[in-house]
């Protein structure tokens, strides 16, 4: 076997242990997730009151909280309109005062705290949401330009200039995911402090909080990465195929 052979399976190898890991991160969140959703908070007011009161307290008055509908929550989820200066909250999460619901919106809390604080690149998390899946699209290209050098005849032109496309798609997405990484990060941490300055969660619970937003930053982490990876990994199993077929 030749050394890239070799050296393919090395890498697939550790992408497979990458995927396994992954597996376990997003299962331990989402562990974490639903219990601290079963954990009813003492004080059952809906969480827009939450939010404002929140918001209140970091002097953010004018940042409103907008509960949005079922449908309008599949495609936005819980987010922050830097355009608006509004936090929208999804109909689960609003209707359930948990622990994990008030995580989320502390979440979205700090986000809108660090716009009003000027703190640049947070318009990645915006786009992020949206472009994340673009390093998938490497796959179809480099698809395209294979048939179209196959059905040609010709010496991989087509593959090459469709994987550069694929590439630079692929790196502008991944430095956008970066950039939004970095800001989601510092959005959990402050609110990780935000719910354990305010004081309602006894030590056990303080404990399970601070893994809970421990496993959330390893997972913005995670889906950073995840589609770029399976690109490559999807990649490598099509080109130690073709070797496998071109040495019968």
């Amino acid at each position: 076997m030749s050394p890239l052979l070799i050296g393919i399976l090395i890498v697939l190898g550790i992408l497979f242990i990458f995927a396994i890991v992954v597996k376990f991160i997003k299962w331990n969140a989402n562990r974490m997730t639903t219990w601290f959703s079963i954990k009813k908070l003492e004080i059952d007011k809906p969480m827009k009151e939450y939010a404002e009161l929140l918001l209140d307290e970091k002097g953010l008055v004018d940042v409103k909280v907008k509960n949005i509908g079922f449908f309008a929550s599949i495609f936005i989820g819980n987010t922050y309109s830097l355009k608006k200066k509004e936090i929208r909250l999804a109909w689960f999460v609003a209707r359930h005062p948990s622990v994990t619901t008030l995580a989320q919106v502390c979440r979205l809390v700090s986000i809108a705290k660090m716009h009003s604080e000027g703190v640049k690149g947070l318009k990645a998390i915006e786009l992020n949401r949206w472009l994340n899946w673009l390093p998938i699209l490497f796959i179809p290209l480099v698809l395209i330009g294979l048939i179209i050098d196959l059905l040609g005849g010709g010496i991989g032109l087509y593959t090459i200039i469709f994987s550069g496309i694929g590439l630079v798609i692929a790196i502008f997405s991944l430095t956008l995911s970066l950039i939004a990484m970095k800001k989601e990060r510092r959005a959990y941490d402050m609110g990780y402090k935000i719910i354990s300055e305010m004081a309602i969660l006894n030590e056990q619970e303080e404990n399970k909080i601070k893994k809970l937003f421990s496993a959330w930053k390893k997972l913005v982490v995670i889906n950073t990465f995840a589609n770029l990876f399976q690109a490559i990994f999807f990649i490598l199993n099509l080109i130690f195929a073709i070797f496998r077929i071109g040495r019968r």
